[in-house]
């Protein structure tokens, strides 16, 4: 194996991460998203769906959203993210991936 590969856990995250960050700047509008970034809607939902996060789309993500970081995009540090951003998304993220068995409240 690839000592650079990520594991499926990883990319399950960084998926789970995109589609938090997309919630946060236009609710369930994956295309509206993707044309605020600048790339095709289709581009925007391959990531979405575990296709590979380039680094371009990251530089992107990070120009669109005030105060993301690519440690949040890539590996989940919140330490470096404005107080209120972190909120939010940790919020969002509650609410579209609940954890200990709840429900979405989003469908």
């Amino acid at each position: 194996m690839d000592d650079n590969a990520i594991t499926k856990q990883e990319a399950d995250a960084i998926q789970r991460r995109l589609i938090v960050i997309r919630n946060h700047v236009a609710g369930d509008n994956q295309a509206e998203f993707a044309r605020k970034l600048g790339i095709a809607p289709t581009r925007w939902n391959n990531m979405e769906r575990g296709f590979p996060l380039t680094l371009k789309v990251t530089f992107l993500l990070i120009k669109a959203v005030e105060g993301l970081t690519t440690g949040y995009i890539t590996h989940g540090y919140t330490e470096r993210l404005p107080a209120a951003l972190k909120r939010q998304l940790a919020s969002l993220e509650e609410e579209l991936f609940p954890s200990k068995g709840k429900r979405p409240s989003r469908t």
